[in-house]
């Protein structure tokens, strides 16, 4: 499962790029919207400042803009930033390795080789999934479709 923080990130994201007009958008009205503690996302958002995921504007009209437009931007993205390897184990992790310690043999590890296809088609599935088309299905949603 991912960790609350990751959601809160997700939500903060998609509704950046539902209210996207090349405006920035103040803290206090994301954390408002989408219910989140203030202080709280004051953390979430620099972690995705550093990832390169917003940038921030300071003074009476500043606040948050995605960095880049919302289909450059993946759930995959999103997720790694937040929590780090997709893999659920670390010898099939591709950008986190470290061996398990308890295994005999990687090279022919059941186990490894099963997490890795599980790895491989979650981060195709998430890095297929842009903050356009996630804020398209809350939008459909929101209307009633």
């Amino acid at each position: 499962m991912i960790a609350q923080k990751t959601r809160y990130a997700l939500r903060s994201l998609l509704f950046l790029a539902e209210e996207q007009a090349g405006r920035p958008v103040q803290l206090s009205r994301i954390a408002e919207t989408q219910r989140v503690p203030p202080k709280y996302l004051e953390l979430i958002m620099l972690d995705l400042k550093k990832a390169g995921l917003v940038k921030s504007n300071r003074g009476p009209k500043g606040g948050y803009v995605l960095a880049r437009t919302p289909d450059q931007i993946s759930f995959g993205e999103i997720v790694r930033s937040m929590e780090g390897p997709i893999a659920l184990v670390s010898c099939a992790s591709v950008n986190f390795y470290a061996p398990c310690g308890d295994c005999h043999d990687e090279a022919t590890c059941a186990i490894r080789r099963a997490f890795a296809v599980l790895r491989d088609q979650s981060t195709a599935v998430l890095d297929s999934i842009s903050l356009a088309q996630g804020a398209e299905w809350e939008e459909r949603l929101g209307n009633g479709q």
